[in-house]
């Protein structure tokens, strides 16, 4: 085992995973990359917020959501209503725009190269991955067994890595010599990364991504998890739905 990879396994269960061996990952970590709950307006954000008739003391996305609604039509005294009770009834109402402001980086720790490719494909994002090929984390992965039976995962993908070993498949330093070994590996390898959207992108995502027609059981075991994480803040379950409303199911396998 190399320290890499075990380096890399304490990093996913950190991030709230589950890992078995130091090789299996049963559980990706999702998680905030930053705290909502402590970010404020800026002392002119108050200040402007005031002339537009917005209380003072609401959180950052309360306050940044409001002013969005409000300077829309600059006629901030035909609201019966103010602060998150005025933002929530806006947003029911379907202008999820105001809600633009909010940017949201979630950490994805221990998930399959074939599932970040999913997620990359809804191409509103930022991101910062673990290179699934020419690097040395690589040489000695990890591998994903999500579903209900990772058992039988765990027989093929020893199988495999025995056949690397049989075959005298050993890391090279060249990087291309690595990247071409490491190509090989199977597309459930694990890989870690940093990925940042606008919340009202988040929940484009999961609204396409979470249902079960045309999507891949792994990606939709995923999106219940980030729904769930993202859920965890207060602020943002104003744009959040829980997973069941975006038509995700408890068991994506079955």
């Amino acid at each position: 085992m190399t320290e890499l990879r075990r380096q890399i396994a304490r990093t996913i269960e950190a991030a709230g995973g589950e890992v078995r061996d130091d090789r299996y990952v049963l559980r990706p970590g999702i998680f905030l990359a930053s705290q909502p709950e402590a970010e404020r307006p800026t002392p002119t954000m108050t200040a402007v917020g005031n002339c537009l008739g917005l209380e003072s003391g609401n959180s950052q996305f309360v306050t940044l959501a409001e002013s969005a609604a409000v300077v829309t039509y600059m006629n901030p005294s035909s609201r019966s209503s103010g602060g998150p009770e005025y933002v929530k009834k806006v947003l029911e109402l379907g202008h999820h725009s105001i809600a633009g402001q909010a940017f949201v980086t979630l950490g994805l720790f221990g998930v399959p190269l074939e599932v970040i490719i999913e997620l990359l494909s809804h191409g509103m994002d930022t991101t910062a991955r673990l290179t699934s090929s020419a690097v040395k984390a690589m040489d000695d992965p990890l591998f994903c067994v999500f579903g209900p039976e990772p058992e039988r995962s765990i027989r093929l993908l020893e199988a495999i890595l025995q056949a690397h070993r049989n075959h005298g498949w050993v890391p090279e330093e060249r990087p291309a010599a690595r990247e071409q070994r490491n190509s090989f590996w199977p597309a459930n390898r694990a890989t870690v990364l940093f990925m940042g959207m606008r919340l009202i992108d988040w929940s484009k995502l999961l609204s396409k991504r979470s249902p079960r027609v045309g999507n891949e059981a792994a990606l939709r075991y995923l999106c219940g998890l980030i729904a769930v994480c993202l859920r965890g803040v207060e602020d943002y379950r104003y744009v959040i739905k829980s997973p069941e409303e975006y038509g995700w199911e408890e068991d994506p396998w079955r």
